[in-house]
């Protein structure tokens, strides 16, 4: 079987245990969830993955202490993709929060959002985006894109598919990099990876 070089397709795999919390509509299925302490505060919070089939979000709940007072902040909600193929991957590195996900149909988009804590904003930031659009058929070429917020680098390459017998489908092939500069993007407030192909599918 012919295999790819491509970072994100073998993300979809076995979701995280997950329990449902007040946040949660009642009425949704949690895809996948993880609890950790994003914003420093020593308090757990959460995010997951839900949907009910006609829509599908992350949402991520931060706690907060105070000397007075400790609670949860409002969730910060961001639209998915309603069909995706498989469940998405939540993890957490550091104080980093990861979303991976797939989606598309033949022709698929694999995606990695990273989130981080900012104080400033007082909310989740989006700080990297990684995308790639590849055929699942090996029918066409594909391309990937990877954007640093932080430092406004962006780099993309095409993924030029070989067409022969050997096991890897694609070569990168025209890589760029330039600067893509954005004020703080807060979560509920990040493209999606189709957005930063510019892929049909975008919103």
């Amino acid at each position: 079987m012919r295999r790819t070089t491509l970072l994100g397709l073998g993300l979809i795999a076995a979701p995280v245990a997950a329990q449902a919390t007040v946040h949660a509509v009642s009425t949704m299925h949690i895809e996948v969830a993880v609890t950790a302490d994003l914003n420093g505060d020593g308090l757990d919070d959460s995010a997951m993955v839900v949907g009910d089939g006609g829509r599908r979000e992350l949402r991520v709940v931060t706690s907060y202490r105070s000397e007075t007072d400790s609670g949860e902040n409002p969730p910060q909600v961001l639209p998915l993709d309603p069909g995706p193929l498989g469940d998405a991957v939540l993890e957490v590195k550091g104080d980093v929060l990861l979303l991976k996900e797939l989606t598309g149909g033949t022709t698929a988009v694999a995606s990695t959002h990273r989130f981080r804590w900012d104080g400033k904003l007082g909310a989740m930031r989006l700080i990297g985006l990684d995308a790639t659009l590849y055929s699942r058929t090996f029918a066409h070429d594909g391309r990937e894109a990877s954007w640093n917020l932080l430092t406004g680098d962006l780099t993309s390459h095409r993924l030029k598919l070989r067409g022969d017998d050997s096991d890897v489908a694609y070569d990168e092939v025209d890589r760029q990099r330039k600067k893509k500069r954005s004020a703080p993007l807060r979560l509920e407030r990040s493209p999606s990876g189709d957005d930063l192909l510019g892929w049909p599918g975008a919103k």
